[in-house]
């Protein structure tokens, strides 16, 4: 197994009525049993993936990345929006994770 990690995220919880901001990581290959690790400054939590909402996060100087509904997603086109949005939500501009 190789662990995947993103340092630099925001992240949605099913069980949490706000998104949080840390890092998130889990093992590879990912399916419906994958348990993924989140830390942020105060706490860790362990989840099975089905938990998260949404994940948010800088893939590279060009494109945001997204986790929803235990797939990858990735936009280039709308960068800038996202860019934005996320250091409005996050205070800081979102780190590139690759």
């Amino acid at each position: 197994m190789k662990e995947t990690k993103i340092n630099d995220a925001i992240i949605g919880l099913k069980q949490l009525n706000e998104p949080i901001l840390g890092s998130i990581s889990f093992n590879k290959p990912v399916n419906q049993n994958t348990v993924i690790t989140i830390k942020t400054s105060n706490m860790t939590i362990q989840a099975p993936i089905a938990q998260i909402k949404l994940v948010v996060f800088k893939l590279d100087a060009e494109t945001f990345g997204f986790i929803f509904q235990n797939k990858f997603f990735y936009d280039k086109k709308d960068f800038e929006t996202w860019n934005q949005d996320t250091k409005r939500l996050a205070s800081h501009e979102l780190e590139r994770n690759f």
